[in-house]
């Protein structure tokens, strides 16, 4: 993630639950943060990385699987980069 350059963006295609658990928790650790109560602003170094386009995953479209039939299990999931 250090490579993406900021307002890049990071798509992972996943086909399986595992590949899709592991995509999923990844993108929620670097898109949200925990702020000690009582402070007043949120620093930097405390600032989400990134940001997630969708909240939920992209699946497939009827039309897809109609020509596809393999992408079913498909999930698409994107993540932008808003701070280094």
């Amino acid at each position: 993630m250090d490579l993406l350059a900021i307002d890049g963006r990071i798509s992972v295609i996943t086909f399986h639950s595992l590949e899709d658990r592991l995509t999923k928790q990844l993108f929620k650790e670097v898109s949200t943060v925990e702020v000690p109560k009582g402070l007043p602003f949120i620093p930097d170094d405390l600032k989400p990385k990134m940001e997630l386009v969708n909240r939920k995953p992209i699946l497939p479209s009827d039309e897809e699987l109609e020509d596809n039939n393999r992408s079913h299990s498909a999930k698409l999931r994107v993540a932008r980069k808003i701070h280094k």
